[in-house]
């Protein structure tokens, strides 16, 4: 793990946390009976019942962590079998790349499931670079006039050139706009990746003990409570609205067999390009015909179009159900959460 302490240490790290403060509470309510202070007494029981609110609180997190397998010493795990058990979905055959195994835990899958993306994103960009790459090529392919023919262009007109292949000067902005989309999105995906790495480091094992003792100092309750609805919705909802999402969010389905078709030429493209030398690139029109090209462009734009939905939507609605999650637990606690500036980041 990224921090120095164990998993199992987090239980002992609440639980003296909860003692501290105990004490701290009992030297108060002692101070006020001596000095007949009632402020003194009714805070003290006030922060004591606190504690124990505080300790449930924490306790039932770091249940539901280990349930979602951030805490590899939990005895209960939910994995990617239970969606093919309680779904029509078998998710450890429909992603390849990586495959998903059935033993997978929530966060495992996730990060899978983000990789899966991420791979269809890069594949977006392949194909909207080639796209980019073979219509500037095409568009400056030229010609010399051959008049007439039978006379092994004789009567040709010197210095005159023809591009009979210029039409597809009329992609370029398109292929720029759907290179920048899917880059966007290949990026986007990766940050996710990112951030789920950063709710696996650990982390939550300093800020559940730390939330406790917080919340029951002076001044501190909001800012304690705030800290651990973050805690709850950044290490519980996020990792499990990826879960769920895997299920019926595959744009590898979306686009069907485009999906291939676009990966093929692609490839046979990019298989020109190295072997031919440049000047035999278009020797033979007949083999890169504009019309063939133009084929591709809807199956492209369709996958760049579900490349840019799954990273840019998907990662702004997860932000807002966390933001919304954290405001509501907060208030339960007594606190406030506004994380309207981070859902205005995404």
């Amino acid at each position: 793990m990224f921090m120095a302490f164990a998993w199992n240490d987090v239980f002992s790290l609440s639980i003296l946390s909860a003692i501290v403060t105990g004490i701290t509470i009992g030297l108060v309510y002692a101070a006020g009976q001596l000095m007949q202070n009632p402020r003194f007494n009714v805070w003290a029981k006030t922060e004591f019942f606190q504690v124990i609110v505080s300790v449930i609180l924490v306790f039932l997190t770091l249940f539901l962590v280990g349930l979602i397998g951030l805490d590899p010493s939990a005895d209960m795990v939910i994995d990617a079998g239970w969606i093919t058990a309680l779904s029509s979905v078998d998710v450890t055959t429909v992603y390849e790349n990586p495959q998903i195994g059935a033993t997978d835990s929530v966060f495992d899958t996730d990060e899978k499931y983000l990789k899966n993306l991420a791979f269809f994103a890069h594949r977006s960009v392949r194909a909207s670079r080639a796209l980019m790459g073979s219509t500037d090529e095409m568009s400056k392919y030229t010609r010399t006039p051959c008049t007439p023919a039978i006379l092994l262009c004789l009567m040709g007109v010197n210095g005159i050139n023809v591009r009979p292949l210029s039409g597809a000067a009329a992609y370029m902005q398109t292929s720029n706009t759907l290179l920048f989309t899917s880059t966007s999105a290949y990026l986007t995906i990766l940050a996710q990746i990112f951030f789920l790495r950063f709710i696996q480091s650990g982390l939550i094992i300093v800020y559940l003990p730390l939330a406790i003792i917080l919340r029951s100092l002076p001044f501190m309750r909001p800012f304690g409570g705030a800290l651990l609805a973050i805690c709850f919705s950044l290490f519980i909802i996020f990792p499990m609205l990826l879960f769920v999402e895997s299920i019926f969010w595959n744009p590898y389905e979306w686009v069907g067999g485009t999906w291939n078709e676009v990966d093929d030429f692609v490839g046979d493209l990019e298989g020109q390009s190295e072997d031919a030398a440049y000047g035999d690139l278009f020797k033979s029109v007949g083999d890169w015909h504009f019309s063939d090209i133009n084929n591709m462009v809807p199956g492209i734009i369709e996958m760049t179009s579900s490349a840019f939905v799954c990273a840019t939507f998907l990662f702004a609605f997860n932000i807002t159900v966390v933001s919304a999650a954290s405001l509501l637990f907060a208030r339960l606690l007594g606190a406030e959460v506004d994380l309207s500036r981070l859902v205005q980041i995404v």
